[in-house]
């Protein structure tokens, strides 16, 4: 009688990512459009910029210029300004994107975010999981003032990496969604966070453009008056005129190794 081998576990297939981020206003709030798309095509297997084509500061442009320089696809929708239901039209802008998306998984980025290159292999890996799980935790570590501090208080866990169908961004502000069905996991990798990282003013011109999603204009201090943001270890940021965030002890952690090559790049100058 021969040998018989015991039966070999199925392999689990590998699946395709598909990227996405959302857009507006880039241009004047000098956004790092470049570098997130740069980015997402170094992890993703197509890329879906969503972005509102009705603005004057040259963001349809650059979205052109962006598509043809990197291949990714473009997808037209026109925000609401008047929306100011705790930031959701980020979260709605967000959600419209993601159904635009090809493949079974999509991995959102908003424009200050990142993952690093070096993890594209450990992100498709996780696409070969069981069924039952849909979605994917990471760590988004949120660089201050350069490239080597983060604020621990600040780095929260945020649901980016999704299976179709089984999350809802559009209930929520952006940073993370609402699981429909299936379970999360920790998805074991860091997604690099910028945002208060470049020049001070225009730190402060995104803040208060983000407060306007949650506040009237008129309750805002005026864009001729804001201050060049000071990194203060306040609990959150508002330009609101009476809604002022208390002061807390921030907790700084000290990072020694790299970034995104694209941000990197971008920031080379904070370290």
């Amino acid at each position: 009688m021969g040998f018989v081998s015991a039966p070999q576990e199925k392999q689990k297939k590998l699946m395709e990512i598909s990227g996405l981020t959302v857009a507006r206003n880039v241009v004047k709030l000098k956004y790092p459009m470049r570098e997130c798309l740069e980015a997402l095509t170094a992890v993703c297997d197509e890329v879906v910029l969503g972005y509102d084509p009705y603005t004057e500061d040259g963001t349809h442009e650059l979205a052109q210029e962006l598509s043809r320089d990197l291949g990714i696809r473009l997808f037209e929708s026109k925000w609401d300004m008047e929306n100011r239901n705790a930031g959701t039209e980020i979260g709605i802008q967000t959600q419209r994107t993601l159904e635009q998306c090809n493949f079974e998984w999509s991995l959102y980025c908003q424009l200050d975010e990142a993952f690093h290159q070096e993890d594209r292999e450990t992100l498709h890996n996780l696409t070969a999981c069981d069924k039952d799980i849909t979605g994917f935790n990471f760590v988004r570590p949120y660089f201050w003032q350069n490239l080597h501090t983060i604020r621990k208080d600040w780095s929260p866990q945020v649901t980016r990496l999704v299976r179709k169908g089984t999350h809802d961004y559009s209930v929520l502000d952006g940073h993370s969604c609402e699981t429909l069905r299936g379970r999360v996991e920790k998805g074991g990798v860091w997604m690099f966070h910028y945002s208060r990282l470049g020049d001070a003013q225009a730190i402060s011109q995104r803040v208060r453009t983000l407060d306007g999603l949650f506040h009237a204009e008129e309750a805002l201090i005026p864009r001729d008056e804001l201050p060049d943001y000071d990194w203060g270890t306040r609990q959150w940021d508002n330009y609101s005129k009476e809604e002022t965030p208390p002061d807390v002890k921030a907790e700084f952690v000290t990072y020694h190794g790299t970034h995104p090559l694209s941000f990197a790049e971008l920031y080379q100058d904070y370290k």
